[in-house]
Formats: C-alpha cells, sequence, structure tokens
C-alpha cells in the first residue's frame, strides 16, 4: 500500500509540470496544499474543498480566540498571558478556548494528506507544548508520528527519550527555568527502557518503526559492502544517503565506518520483538489493531508464529534517496501475528 505524501507537487493530479517546481504557489486558504497555477487550481476546488473549509474556519476561529485572549487576559494571567503564562497555559480557564481552537485547526490540517500539512500540524503540535508543557490536550502522543512521516527519525527518537527518562512524577511542570525537551542526538541504538517515565502506546510503535528502519538500513549497507569491501567513507556516506529510509546513519560515523554490522543487525531484531511484545503485553491479550496517525515506510512487516518460536521477517521500501527527490516518501506497514489475533498495524 503507497501512502506517500507528497511535498513541492502542485495537487491537482495528474500534473507532471507541477513536480518540485520552484514556481508553485500554496492554496491561500489553507496553506496546505499547492498548485502550479490558477488552472489547476480551480479544477481542484471540487475536491479540495472538503479538506480546506475546515481548515480556514478552525484557522479563523484560533485567530478570534487569540485576540479575544490578549484583549481579555482574564485576572487569573497577570496579563497578557503571552508575555506572562507561557508553559502554563491550561492552568488558566481563559487560555482554554485558545489552545482548543488551535488543537482543532491541527486536526483539520492533518485530513491533508502533503508533506506542507505534516510540517504545519507538527509546527503547531510543538508550539502548543511550548504554550502548556503539562499537556492536557494530549498533543504529545501525535508528536513522534509526525517527526517520522517527515524523516526526522532522530528527532523523533529525542523527543520520545526526553519522555521516558526526564518527564515523571518529579518533574515541576510549571517551573520555567527547567529544560524542557532539550535532548538531541540521542543513542538511537542503546537498549529499549522497559520502564519509562512516560508510556504512551504511540510512543512504543514509533520507537519500534525506528529500529525497524535502522536495522534494514545496516542490513542494506551490509549488502553494499559485500559487493564493494573497499568502498571508501564517502563512498558509504553517499550510499546511506541515497538508500537510507532513516536520517539517523548520516549522523553516526561510528557506526557507518564499521566493517561488519551482524551484530548491531541481531539486537535490533531483539529490540523490535521486545517492542512488540511490551505493547503486546498492555493489552492484556486482547486482539490489538491500533491505527496510528504514523504513515511509516514499511511494506508488510511479518512475525509468523510457529508453536512458541517466532520468527521475525522484514521488507521496506523508501528511502532518504527517494525523499530528496520528493522529499516526502512515506509507505504503510503492518506488523502481525501470523496464526493469531493479535496484530499492530499502521497505516
Amino acid at each position: 500500500m503507497n501512502l506517500g505524501l507528497s511535498y513541492g507537487h502542485c495537487s491537482h493530479s495528474p500534473c507532471p509540470a507541477g513536480f518540485q517546481s520552484p514556481n508553485l504557489v500554496r492554496c491561500g486558504a489553507c496553506q496546505a496544499v499547492k498548485y502550479c497555477g490558477k488552472p489547476h487550481q480551480k479544477a481542484d476546488r471540487p475536491r479540495h474543498k472538503v479538506q480546506c473549509i475546515p481548515i480556514k474556519q478552525t484557522k479563523d476561529k484560533v485567530t478570534e480566540e487569540e485576540a479575544k485572549l490578549r484583549a481579555n487576559p482574564g485576572d487569573d494571567t497577570n496579563g497578557n498571558p503571552f508575555d506572562h503564562s507561557v508553559g502554563l497555559f491550561w492552568f488558566f480557564k481563559s487560555t482554554r478556548p485558545h489552545m482548543q481552537a488551535r488543537h482543532d485547526y491541527i486536526s483539520a490540517i492533518l485530513n491533508v494528506r502533503t508533506g506542507e500539512a505534516v510540517e504545519i500540524a507538527l509546527k503547531e503540535s510543538l508550539d502548543l507544548l511550548r504554550l502548556c508543557r503539562g499537556d492536557n490536550l494530549g498533543v504529545r502522543s501525535q508528536v513522534p508520528a509526525l517527526y517520522l512521516r517527515l524523516g526526522r527519525d532522530q528527532e523523533a527518537y529525542d523527543f520520545i527519550k526526553w519522555y521516558a527518562v526526564k518527564g515523571d512524577s518529579k518533574y515541576d511542570w510549571r517551573g520555567m527555568s527547567l529544560p524542557f525537551l532539550d535532548l538531541q542526538g540521542e543513542d538511537a541504538f542503546e537498549a529499549v527502557i522497559e520502564k519509562p517515565y512516560y508510556y504512551d502506546i504511540s510512543f512504543k510503535m514509533a520507537l519500534m518503526l525506528i529500529k525497524i528502519r535502522l536495522m534494514k538500513d545496516l542490513e542494506s549497507l551490509q549488502g553494499f559492502l559485500q559487493k564493494k569491501p573497499n568502498a571508501t567513507g564517502e563512498e558509504r556516506y553517499d550510499y546511506v544517503q541515497e538508500e537510507a529510509m532513516s536520517d539517523i546513519l548520516l549522523q553516526r560515523a561510528d557506526i557507518v565506518t564499521k566493517d561488519d554490522y551482524k551484530d548491531l543487525i541481531a539486537e535490533l531484531k531483539r529490540q523490535v520483538l521486545q517492542l512488540y511484545k511490551m505493547v503486546k503485553e498492555d493489552t492484556s491479550g486482547r486482539a490489538l489493531r491500533t491505527r496510528t496517525c504514523m504513515h511509516m515506510m514499511c511494506r508488510p512487516l511479518i512475525l509468523p508464529a510457529r508453536g512458541r518460536r517466532l520468527c521475525l521477517s522484514f521488507a521496506t521500501r523508501g528511502t532518504l534517496g527517494q525523499r530528496r527527490n520528493r522529499r516526502y516518501g512515506i509507505s504503510g506497514g503492518l506488523l502481525r501475528m501470523i496464526g493469531r489475533e493479535s496484530a499492530v498495524c499502521t497505516r
């Protein structure tokens, strides 16, 4: 199943002239799609307006609620909350209509499957977390998936790990002087944290798919070195840049320069199975079909069950090189337990 995100494309299909053209213009109402010109924008309007009108309406509501909040901040905010209450918005009742309006805007814009829409949704989600660290609206659950849809795996991992190791009950969510979401360049190959401070199934599934991408990238790089054992470091990086699904290896010279990846691949397979079991156990054995907002770069991922033994078999598509041509290329993924009723799906 191809769930690829278009980016820098004319949204009227087919339009070969509007592929990665520098002259594309955004829809003025929603800003989430682009066109090569007015004729194609007009032709696409009957289809696009179903998505565009709700986005425009929710965006206008955000503007309206922000104006109200700035004009009448309420007695509990000590003045303009955008100046004095950043990080604590939901704590003050007068800020809640604005927060809810922005959440509705994100929900509306995610109905559009373009890279531009996902970029806007991620930016808005992170800004909601900036305004309210306590995240009363649960925005954090969708952030890793948005990072992954944009091919920003390292940032997704850093985000997940911050909540795993720092977002505990002892963290002062009202202490604006404390670091917040400050982890960068964390080791995505490290062992899975079995008891994170904050747990969310969407986090675990995002983490599992990060590990799968890394595993497949290493398998691909291993195959490249078998064909070209004397490849230079530059040739390895060129290969990773063109063929890798994840952006993580581009930042890990210590991994790319290794002569053999078999141990790392075996460890990543073990971690993937561990994460799958953790998700399955948390559903108390009930049949699980968790549909998430993650549109990943994985073909069906099969876990055949033969008695008590589980065998991993993976196949994937979509690379960084392809995404540099299309900017974002995302495919659907499926993880199944054959012969049982349990399954984890992403689409």
